[in-house]
Formats: C-alpha cells, sequence, structure tokens
C-alpha cells in the first residue's frame, strides 16, 4: 500500500498533504519551463478564466493516464 493510501487510512493529513506536494513537485520537474504557469493556474482553478494559448501547457485531466503517477511502486 502506497504511503498516501496508508495516511489517509490513518487520518494523518499532514502526511497525506506531504504525499500530494511531492507529487506535484515531480510533476512540476518534468514539466517544460513555460508550461509551469499552466500548472499554477491549474492547480489555483484559474484554467479557464482566461483563454488558452494555442500549445500552451495542458491540464492534468487532459493528459493520457499518466496524472498522479510518481514512477514507484508497482501495479496490482
Amino acid at each position: 500500500m502506497s504511503t498516501l493510501a496508508v495516511a489517509i487510512r490513518n487520518k494523518r493529513w499532514e502526511v497525506a498533504a506531504l504525499c500530494l506536494l511531492v507529487g506535484v513537485a515531480e510533476a512540476a520537474a518534468v514539466l517544460p519551463p513555460d508550461a509551469v504557469e499552466g500548472l499554477l493556474e491549474v492547480l489555483a482553478g484559474l484554467e479557464d478564466e482566461r483563454p488558452r494559448r494555442r500549445g500552451g501547457a495542458r491540464s492534468f485531466d487532459r493528459l493520457s493516464g499518466r496524472a498522479g503517477r510518481t514512477g514507484r511502486g508497482g501495479r496490482r
């Protein structure tokens, strides 16, 4: 079981928040530099408030099934 799952099961919200923060940091680390602004807008809920630039950053819900995966652990 993942650290995040154990933290949620045990209601250790600080640990769960830290796990989520690490996941976001890992995702941001592999983004092109100009896409970080788009990531921050998605996280802040501002994505739909401005017109999207063609070829700009995409939100995680538009990625092909890779959101949230950090490459650690195996599938069950």
